[in-house]
């Protein structure tokens, strides 16, 4: 018998509870802060739906206002960030236009020994034209916007000066609104898990973790539990070269509910455009599926006299909209250089393979690569211009060929000074 981490009430719970914690009596001095920002950015895409078709070029204009505020206290520290993005496209990709939303609040309190944080956030996001790769990412050629809810609190305790335990608590829930057409589905995910970290000597320290998530796919009654625990090491190689690896082991138990349909997806030409399209192969049985594999995670860090080298790997168990979780493979690699006082030079790249072993979804094994490099100029106190070329490609199993995608952005970040009061 599974057991469930908490009812569906319990966000609402945890609000409460951190509410009242989160809304401090105000004595002394406080520090109130202010910091907004606008970018307006050019877009040229020569594949923006990442088809393995010949595709038109597009431009897009993208307007994003945001703004931080913030207040603190010796014993608080209250955050929230709003912005909106407004995606404007041309060259009859109208479609893609969108009107995204992010709020993000976030509070900490510190006691003598001990923190408490709280997180929250509310995204609205295009799936298609966001800058994030996740585990959708490369999964549909047309636009789609998801809406994700979370919630994270966590309590920090200093046992002594060379060891602590942190317990963090994740509630999601994401929903990308009559999307099962092309495969993506409306999904909840919860985790908890309880890190405890012991300092051996100034360069080393070692960690142990724990955790334990739930994954809910609610349209087709498919649920995943996984049990995971975990070691790991950071150590302090030099003054400017930093490390951390972490291996373990996870166990999977899926449950499938019988009786929904079983979609394998495949790519059609539908108006003269290659779309991906799921046809119904069968039907599913209840039944239930247990899985033990390895799961690892390691950085590296390497500052120069200018320059910062960063390289990663992991494998990780990562929440899906295509009907269950997705085994992810990911590894990257990021350099930056200033070439003057103002101007800098940035390189990256990243390999993501994704495999869905979950869910009524067959078909959908996917590697995706992305190289980014740019400039970044500091053009004046306040303003900087941003330049990027954006190479992507994206292996889909059910096609023969990957496609390839092209991207120049070109930003204006307006970043005024942050403006402060304090009483």
């Amino acid at each position: 018998m599974s057991v469930r981490i908490v009812s569906d009430n319990f966000p609402l719970i945890v609000i409460g509870v951190f509410a009242s914690l989160a809304i401090p009596n105000i004595v002394g001095a406080a520090e109130w802060t202010a910091e907004p920002a606008v970018t307006v950015r050019r877009e040229y895409h020569d594949n923006i739906n990442l088809s393995t078709q010949p595709q038109s070029s597009v431009l897009g204009t993208i307007v994003q206002p945001n703004l931080d505020l913030g207040m603190k206290t010796p014993a608080w520290l209250v955050a929230a960030g709003v912005s909106v993005t407004q995606r404007r496209y041309s060259g009859g990709a109208s479609a893609l236009d969108q009107d995204d939303t992010t709020l993000i609040i976030s509070t900490v309190h510190w006691a003598e020994r001990s923190s408490w944080q709280l997180n929250a956030s509310h995204l609205k996001t295009s799936l298609l034209t966001g800058d994030q790769i996740n585990s959708d990412t490369g999964v549909v050629q047309t636009q789609r916007q998801s809406e994700t809810k979370s919630i994270s609190p966590g309590w920090t305790w200093l046992q002594s000066e060379t060891s602590q335990l942190q317990i963090q608590y994740l509630w999601s829930e994401v929903s990308y609104g009559n999307s099962q057409n092309v495969g993506l589905f409306d999904y909840r995910y919860q985790s908890a898990s309880a890190t405890y970290t012991k300092h051996l000597s100034e360069r080393n320290q070692v960690f142990v973790t724990g955790g334990y998530s739930r994954f809910d796919v609610p349209l087709t009654g498919f649920r995943s539990d996984t049990g995971n625990a975990q070691v790991g090491i950071t150590r302090r190689f030099f003054e400017t070269t930093i490390g951390t690896l972490q291996a373990g082991l996870r166990n999977t138990e899926s449950f499938t509910r019988g009786g929904n349909p079983i979609y394998t997806r495949f790519s059609t030409i539908v108006d003269g455009q290659i779309v991906d399209v799921l046809v119904q192969t069968g039907v599913t049985q209840d039944s239930t599926d247990q899985k033990t594999s390895t799961v690892y995670s390691g950085n590296l860090e390497r500052k120069y006299e200018k320059s910062i080298v960063k390289m990663g790997l992991s494998s990780a168990l990562s929440p899906s909209g295509s009907g269950g979780q997705a085994e992810q493979y990911s590894y990257y690699a990021s350099f930056s250089n200033p070439l003057t006082e103002r101007l800098t030079l940035a390189v990256d790249g990243n390999v993501v393979k994704t495999r869905n072993f979950q869910g009524n979804i067959t078909n959908s094994e996917l590697t995706y690569y992305e190289f980014n490099s740019g400039l970044d100029w500091q053009w004046m106190r306040d303003l900087s211009l941003n330049l990027r070329y954006r190479h992507s490609r994206a292996k889909r199993i059910f096609e023969t060929t990957a496609a390839d995608s092209n991207a120049i952005y070109l930003s204006l970040i307006y970043r005024p000074l942050k403006m402060s009061m304090s009483r």
